[in-house]
């Protein structure tokens, strides 16, 4: 409780400071990356209202993503990947690269070790060698897909998390409907270099969730 106590505090005080269109760019680090989505992307004081989760439930997720990730780091027989961990009201979506079968086992453990989880999705590529994208491939895709989508007025960018693995976009979040949905892959799509897109983003109108549900889903190429 502290701990987002904390975080509040923090994100407020630099709203006061900048005013109600503060936001805060950190953008994702080239290689292994191992950082929550929201601190990968724009984070506003805007997308923060409009973000139907509300704010309690927002840091809620972004606790859980920090939590995982931190475990997956320290996990032993874990090795250390270049994935990313996504949370929507305890849903969560782990996407990016594995190098053995075994790694699956070892991250369902540390999620389901890591409190009120409702749901986890992987979405998982093989670690290739002679990959002809390489991670600063992805990095400059990554950025410029995510560009792309704050640029383009019809679709809700702020709302939309980016990851890109072996050069295969992947899209994350919420926004207003399902138009938004098909333009936010169109968009992406027009991006140079992009391999193909896989969608997990919903519609906040459709978002209802039942809290006791448990269910995996593993997508895994």
């Amino acid at each position: 409780m502290q701990k987002i106590k904390l975080l509040c505090l923090m994100i407020i005080a630099i709203a006061c400071i900048n005013g109600c269109a503060a936001s805060i760019f950190i953008p994702p680090l080239p290689g292994p990356t191992m950082i929550p989505s929201a601190l990968g992307s724009i984070y506003t004081a805007y997308s923060i209202g409009a973000d139907e989760r509300g704010f309690q439930t927002i840091i809620e997720d972004e606790l859980l993503e920090a939590n995982i990730q931190s475990q997956i780091i320290h996990q032993k027989d874990l090795e250390f990947l270049d994935i990313s961990t996504y949370s929507y009201n305890g849903h969560v979506y782990i996407v990016g690269k594995y190098d053995e079968k075994e790694d699956f086992n070892h991250i369902r453990k540390i999620v389901k070790k890591s409190g009120k989880v409702n749901s986890l999705t992987t979405f998982l590529f093989a670690e290739k060698e002679d990959a002809a994208c390489n991670v600063a491939d992805d990095y400059m895709l990554q950025m410029q897909v995510k560009g792309a989508l704050l640029n383009d007025e019809s679709v809700w960018g702020t709302n939309i998390a980016v990851k890109s693995v072996q050069c295969n976009i992947v899209l994350l979040g919420r926004v207003g409907n399902i138009n938004e949905i098909a333009r936010a892959r169109q968009t992406a799509a027009q991006v140079a270099g992009v391999v193909s897109i896989k969608s997990f983003i919903k519609p906040s109108k459709h978002n209802r969730y039942n809290i006791h549900t448990k269910r995996e889903v593993a997508l895994n190429k």
